[in-house]
């Protein structure tokens, strides 16, 4: 019998440093749409740098334990 983790898969990506968006999008499975909505309806905390969004490793971290509800 074949199981499947749970969790994400691991992208190379520094430990701790905040995600770009489209990183993060694939790191939860989920379209960069889907995520830059759940950003606009304020489920998910972003930070800016310059003109970027960025998502904390925490908060990232949080999404794919919990989900987004």
């Amino acid at each position: 019998m074949v199981t499947q983790s749970i969790a994400p898969p691991v992208l190379s990506h520094p430990a701790g440093s905040p995600w770009p968006l489209i990183d993060a999008a694939r790191y939860l499975k989920v379209s960069h749409r889907h995520l830059v909505r759940l950003i606009d309806a304020d489920k998910v905390k972003t930070i800016r740098f310059g003109r970027r969004r960025l998502i904390p490793a925490a908060e990232l971290e949080r999404l794919a334990l919990e989900g987004s509800n």
